[in-house]
């Protein structure tokens, strides 16, 4: 999963789905108004794909409630999907939803999710996109910790110590690689932590 703690709110539900969404990739807003063929109306939160060619739009609407969602609520998202021309529409829910919601958003762009559902749908894309984030840091960090010692462009030396320490720090950074956008087979565990050491040469 992406996050290792459950939000305990509504305004941390949101910002965890906003934070999901940004971490894609995805150009995102926190309650964003957006205009409507009836007047304006306030977004939890929206993403758009920013790097294909789609320029996909999505829009989410986060309950934190104590009981299910109910279908006037889901009815109510639905127009507010299909008014903004949005691609399509979440409605994250911390207890689920009432009987019938399900056949509500029958043969619709809208999606009826738990934040955990969330995650694992977009935890593929989250991963592609963490890679493709922090690669470049990986390439430059590499020849300083690499085992078999390859020397720096700069041609600079360092110690086994720092070389250790460096190595200790950066890890999981410099692990990264291709294997990582691949869905099936290799498992990293996240979150990675990466500690900040300050090293003197």
């Amino acid at each position: 999963m992406i996050f290792d703690k459950e939000p305990t709110n509504w305004s941390e539900l949101q910002d965890f789905v906003g934070q999901m969404f940004k971490e894609c990739g995805f150009k995102t807003e926190i309650s964003k108004v957006v205009k409507l063929v009836r007047g304006k109306k306030e977004i939890d939160v929206f993403a758009q794909e920013v790097s294909g060619e789609t320029n996909l739009k999505i829009i989410v609407e986060c309950k934190f409630w104590e009981k299910p969602i109910n279908q006037e609520t889901i009815h109510a998202f639905r127009t507010v999907v299909a008014d903004y021309g949005a691609n399509i529409g979440f409605i994250v829910s911390k207890n689920g939803f009432q009987s019938g919601s399900y056949e509500a958003i029958k043969n619709t762009i809208v999606r009826l999710v738990s934040l955990k559902e969330l995650e694992s749908e977009y935890y593929v894309k989250w991963k592609q996109a963490l890679v493709k984030k922090y690669m470049p840091f990986a390439d430059k960090l590499f020849p300083y910790w690499d085992y078999p010692g390859k020397i720096p462009k700069d041609k600079g030396i360092i110690d086994f110590e720092k070389q250790k320490l460096i190595h200790s720090a950066y890890n999981p950074i410099c692990g990264l690689g291709p294997e990582d956008q691949n869905q099936d087979g290799f498992i990293r565990k996240y979150p990675i932590t990466v500690p900040i050491i300050t090293l003197i040469f």
